[in-house]
């Protein structure tokens, strides 16, 4: 018992190793990271975070935060790429698994070591054919939604939803059903994928085993799995009011339409290709126990789709129904090529047994080239000196104190990571939002305010800064150095070849 638990742990740190260096991550922290990891660091006293206002906001990710928070405290970020080896291992474990299952794949070893070698084609080699990147929207779902990118974040337990479907293809549904729960718990937005899943499992167990009260265990199970998270969401973010409900829903979509408006989406190059990609694996699985398990969350999610086109639903665009293609599209990816793979070894086996030491070797020479090539691209990302980061925030960083208030450029990508880099509280910026009604209308006012400072002439931005001090206390101000501040009660107290910065004088 001991060696079948172990058996399966080594393999999935090993692939997630060759994996994951093979794919490799970003440095932290970067894009996302910034928002999702916000809370967890203020909680962890990362400098002065626990004073910014968006840390103090009512959390979306409390399973996320608690794990970067017990993780910066008691351990070290460095194992936040640790975490996301992990994630790779789960990835390409599973992957494997459902090949297995589904086309044999495991029957040699010279064809898993084919079909990895493949895998890490489609996923590390980059080729871009116009505007359609095979190592991006081979694995990435619609509308920019994916489970692996190039760094840790909640998204990247989605890989738990593909274990789910390997642990249920393996009739172990109750382990399916809490890979769910806990793929939904860090990243409430797959409770729909979640429950669609799960409502395949009951219809697919009732019709093979024609077993009804195992069937409504397996929901009953599941729904105590994420019972805390639904709860928790529900309570927290329920409206305020219907009126304010609708202002932030339609304040949210609007800030992201590559990610909410399917008539926006589906104008990507990538995005037909991607559909065609799953509507091929499904016909490749349509006598497969796997067709059922995709095709459910397939045709809701098009019809939802359909649906929002129609009545252009902010409601709708805000649940992002077509986030089930985050794991369609990989999963599709994966089978497509399992099934090549299965093919020719059935059509070419005595070709390929007379040449397999030859293959054999071949194949690990591959694989041992993309470990080298990520190897000196890992290396290089955490190495090479950010050149985009203003050296101000090293300034900020070094010289912040207790009760500072930074105003800076709020929709500017350089200021982007300002909060975690410098440990430093801002008023507000354009990427990082909270979710409950109140919090997002006082967030676009914010937005708005720092606007009227940032877009105006001299007479109205001092103006403008004295309405932000006097409401949020701004203790110092951050302009490019073209631009410059002749307001009273502010003085000059930096400035390099890109950047300016002004306290303000306590009067």
């Amino acid at each position: 018992m001991k060696n079948k638990i172990l058996n399966p742990i080594a393999q999935i740190f090993i692939l997630g190793l060759i994996f994951g260096i093979s794919y490799t991550q970003d440095p932290l922290y970067t894009s996302n990271q910034h928002t999702k990891f916000l809370q967890g660091l203020a909680k962890a006293d990362l400098g002065y975070l626990n004073q910014d206002w968006l840390a103090n906001t009512l959390d979306p990710l409390p399973a996320f935060t608690f794990l970067v928070q017990v993780t910066y405290t008691c351990f070290h970020e460095n194992f936040f790429y640790f975490y996301y080896i992990l994630i790779f291992g789960i990835y390409i474990y599973s992957m494997l698994g459902i090949a297995s299952v589904i086309f044999q794949i495991n029957t040699s070893r010279l064809k898993v070591l084919i079909y990895f070698l493949l895998l890490l084609t489609i996923h590390c080699l980059q080729i871009r054919i116009y505007d359609f990147k095979t190592h991006v929207h081979l694995h990435y779902g619609l509308a920019e939604q994916y489970i692996l990118g190039g760094y840790f974040q909640p998204c990247t337990f989605g890989v738990l939803i593909i274990f789910s479907i390997y642990a249920f293809l393996r009739k172990k549904p109750f382990l399916a059903v809490l890979a769910l729960g806990i793929a939904a718990t860090f990243h409430p937005t797959y409770f729909p994928s979640a429950a669609l899943l799960t409502l395949a499992y009951l219809i697919l167990t009732y019709k093979n085993e024609n077993n009804l009260k195992k069937s409504l265990l397996i929901g009953v199970i599941s729904l105590i799995f994420v019972l805390p998270v639904v709860s928790y969401m529900t309570i927290t973010f329920r409206p305020t009011s219907p009126e304010l409900f609708q202002i932030s829903e339609s304040l949210l979509v609007n800030r992201i339409p590559h990610h909410s408006f399917p008539d926006i989406w589906l104008t990507e190059p990538a995005a037909p290709i991607q559909i065609l990609v799953v509507a091929i694996a499904l016909y490749l699985l349509r006598k497969t126990r796997l067709f059922f398990i995709l095709f459910l969350p397939f045709a809701t999610a098009t019809i939802l789709t359909i649906i929002q086109i129609i009545s252009v639903s902010n409601t709708l665009a805000f649940l992002t129904p077509w986030r089930v293609s985050a794991f369609l599209v990989p999963i599709s990816t994966c089978m497509i090529s399992a099934y090549i793979v299965a093919i020719i070894f059935d059509r070419y086996y005595p070709q390929i047994l007379k040449y397999k030491k030859t293959l054999e070797i071949s194949t690990l020479v591959g694989i041992y080239l993309f470990i080298l090539s990520g190897v000196g691209i890992q290396l290089e990302k955490l190495t090479i000196n950010q050149k985009d980061t203003p050296i101000i925030m090293e300034y900020v960083k070094e010289n912040k104190q207790v009760g500072d208030i930074y105003l800076v450029p709020y929709a500017s990508g350089k200021f982007v990571d300002f909060r975690i880099a410098t440990g430093a509280p801002i008023l507000i910026n354009l990427k990082s939002h909270p979710y409950k009604d109140t919090e997002v209308i006082e967030w676009h006012n914010r937005l708005l305010m720092a606007q009227k400072f940032y877009d105006n002439s001299a007479i109205a931005k001092c103006q403008a800064l004295q309405n932000l001090i006097d409401k949020y206390q701004i203790t110092h101000i951050i302009i490019e150095n073209d631009d410059s501040i002749q307001c009273s009660g502010v003085e000059k107290t930096y400035i390099d070849n890109l950047y300016k910065m002004y306290k303000v004088i306590e009067k």
